[in-house]
């Protein structure tokens, strides 16, 4: 049993913004971590601003009120997750109030966003399993490194889930979901993409994530929903619209659906800390991808 340990509350997860986005302002009751992947960032803490830039690492701590302003020009994506500290920290490390804010690393093979990336990696391994142990220490040593800065690098980790033509389809329906969220994507040109013709790809995705491609857009549309609803200031409205459904309507009744409850509803409730932001629910619907 560790001394010292994290309780992961958020799980790992990836979000992407419009350019011009904005979150907060927010009274923040435990620490997450940021990780700017694509796209510049401002973050205020109180009254002190700090500059983001992509590739910097964000530590905000609990008891404070933030906010985040995106990039203007392009759109912005980040690795994200929560935790609370559990028991004392080392001895030798200096008091939480002392921790940096932002790190910068000099590139993105060095060891901070190099965890980073192997956590984001993990959670989608994962499914709906407990977090380990491992992961964990992980994060653990991510956080270390803002007490004291580390250079050690290592290598890029990859993440291989689903076949070949899998991969790809997602890759270019996320894509899609990103720059043109109005598309219908019909099945032929998802097919065209992942090099397979229409009926391959539906008994790959059917094998493999346990839904059919359209299924599948419909999760990653609400995916993107409930991303922007938790970590936003947009209207339900302009989530609606960003994330490609037909009207405000239809939107709330394919949320409610899936999830349980209205977009206003969740909102709230992940506003209050009654709720935490739910897992993906692609990961969350069709676990682990069967091989």
């Amino acid at each position: 049993m560790l001394s010292f340990d994290l309780d992961i509350t958020s799980g790992f997860q990836v979000a992407t913004y419009p350019a011009g986005a904005t979150f907060g302002p927010r009274s923040l009751r435990d620490y997450e971590m940021v990780w700017m992947i694509e796209g510049d960032a401002e973050y205020r803490k109180g009254e002190i601003v700090f500059d983001a830039p992509q590739g910097s690492i964000v530590l905000c701590q609990p008891n404070t009120h933030d906010f985040f302003r995106w990039d203007p020009r392009r759109r912005t994506r980040h690795g994200w997750f929560h935790f609370h500290l559990l028991g004392e920290t080392p001895p030798d490390w200096d008091a939480a109030d002392t921790w940096a804010t932002v790190r910068i690393p000099q590139n993105d093979t060095e060891l901070l966003p190099t965890l980073f990336r192997r956590l984001i990696a993990g959670d989608q391994d994962r499914g709906n399993t407990p977090i380990t142990t491992a992961t964990r220490l992980l994060a653990l040593a991510l956080l270390a490194g803002f007490v004291s800065e580390s250079t050690s690098t290592t290598a890029g980790i990859e993440n291989p889930q689903y076949p070949d033509a899998v991969e790809r389809a997602m890759t270019f329906i996320a894509r899609n979901l990103e720059e043109q969220p109005g598309n219908r994507l019909p099945l032929h040109e998802i097919a065209c993409a992942a090099f397979v013709s229409p009926e391959h790809l539906c008994r790959l995705f059917k094998a493999h994530t346990g839904h059919t491609p359209a299924e599948t857009v419909r999760l990653m549309r609400l995916d993107r929903a409930v991303v922007l609803l938790a970590r936003t200031n947009y209207s339900v409205g302009e989530i609606a619209a960003l994330c490609g459904f037909p009207s405000q309507f239809h939107f709330a009744r394919r949320f409610k659906e899936v999830l349980g409850q209205t977009p206003s509803e969740l909102r709230r409730e992940i506003a209050s800390g009654r709720s935490a932001v739910p897992l993906s629910l692609l990961l969350r619907v069709t676990g682990t991808p069967r091989h």
